[in-house]
């Protein structure tokens, strides 16, 4: 994948977007080698958490205007793009975006498709779309539900750039650090959510990718499932265990 490099770490997977020389625009294969990554890594055993960084001095700055320019990117192009958005936010293992430098367009897509943000203090964000008589994709639909339809709107109808200390007062970004500890952030996040057992954070993900569309009763049937689930697994019996251990005068069960 030309544009896209594999790493892993262990149980940490990385996806890096790697066009450097075009601040890392999405290009005409971009749908199909993203697609491509995020199905080898979710299909990992190994890999419990993912992060997603940009080569070189950027994020993302969103479609390549030149390939679009060139006709090389048709509406299909986009369309196709929002399914591999929708696979980002759905994987079952947590994605942390790392962001530097441009964040824009499709490239803020891409973050906001992730479970979290950590931004550089250099970071420049923002939906240019409609500056350019573009529609700036499905972020209408999940912008919103992210950062409520106030902020939402102002970014997406003016197409104006925000820094990274407005995205993180608005609630775009989780933290925003000096850009020479960014890759140690991210890194730090992720050992973070290693320490929380597979299934849980699974089963958190899958229900709160859920919370915005199913009415209280579906979506209590789905927090039965995921109880269930999650209460018998191993972990959760080793953590039980665990605290017993902690607690003298705890009754202990036979098996422990």
């Amino acid at each position: 994948m030309a544009g896209i490099t594999l790493l892993k770490h262990g149980p940490i997977g990385e996806i890096r977007l790697n066009r450097p020389e075009v601040l890392n625009a999405m290009g005409r294969d971009w749908p199909t080698e993203m697609q491509s990554a995020i199905t080898e890594i979710n299909g990992d055993p190994e890999i419990r958490v993912v992060l997603v960084r940009g080569e070189g001095r950027s994020f993302c700055s969103g479609v390549d205007l030149t390939q679009l320019a060139a006709g090389e990117i048709q509406q299909r192009w986009f369309h196709d793009n929002e399914h591999v958005f929708r696979t980002i936010e759905t994987i079952e293992k947590p994605i942390i975006a790392g962001i530097k430098g441009y964040c824009i367009g499709g490239g803020l897509q891409i973050a906001i498709a992730c479970d979290v943000r950590i931004a550089a203090d250099d970071a420049i964000i923002g939906l240019p779309a409609a500056k350019e008589g573009f529609i700036p994709g499905m972020s209408t639909w999940r912008l919103a539900r992210l950062i409520g339809m106030g902020h939402a709107r102002h970014l997406i109808l003016s197409g104006q750039n925000i820094d990274s200390q407005e995205a993180y007062r608005i609630g775009l970004v989780n933290l925003v650090v000096p850009r020479e500890s960014l890759d140690r952030e991210l890194e730090a996040m992720a050992t973070l959510y290693l320490e929380v057992p597979a299934p849980t954070l699974k089963w958190a993900k899958r229900l709160t990718n859920q919370a915005f569309d199913l009415p209280f009763e579906h979506f209590l049937d789905e927090f039965d499932r995921a109880m269930e689930v999650v209460l018998a697994s191993d972990e959760h019996q080793a953590a039980l265990r665990a605290w017993r251990e902690r607690k003298p005068g705890m009754p202990q069960d036979e098996d422990s």
